[in-house]
């Protein structure tokens, strides 16, 4: 009897971490965090790949060093975190600002 309460006191302080970390997840801020609202584009240019559109009002674009596969889709929708190379070295694609990608999440 002893071993079947503390299973389901374990089974439940798990169910509930669980579902306590998911709600902290979805409050995040992510101006607050420092990311920016950006958009994943296809750029069809030659030698370009994929290139990110920031949402500011010149629709800035910048170049990632890397970027995850799960983010590579056309218009995908993210939240990122960047800092911009201090020498910006001549690319075959030249459309963007060379970046180096911190961090990135989906956004909805």
């Amino acid at each position: 009897m002893f071993r079947i309460i503390t299973l389901f006191t374990i089974i439940f302080s798990l169910i509930t971490f669980k579902v306590n970390a998911q709600e902290k997840q979805k409050k995040i801020n992510y101006e607050k965090e420092g990311y920016v609202k950006a958009v994943v584009i296809h750029y069809k240019v030659e030698a370009c790949g994929y290139l990110i559109e920031l949402a500011d009002k010149a629709k800035t674009k910048i170049a990632p060093d890397k970027l995850a596969d799960e983010f590579k889709k056309d218009k995908e929708k993210v939240w990122i975190k960047y800092t911009l190379a201090k020498k910006q070295p001549m690319s075959t694609c030249m459309a963007g600002k060379l970046a180096e990608i911190v961090d990135v999440k989906k956004r909805k």
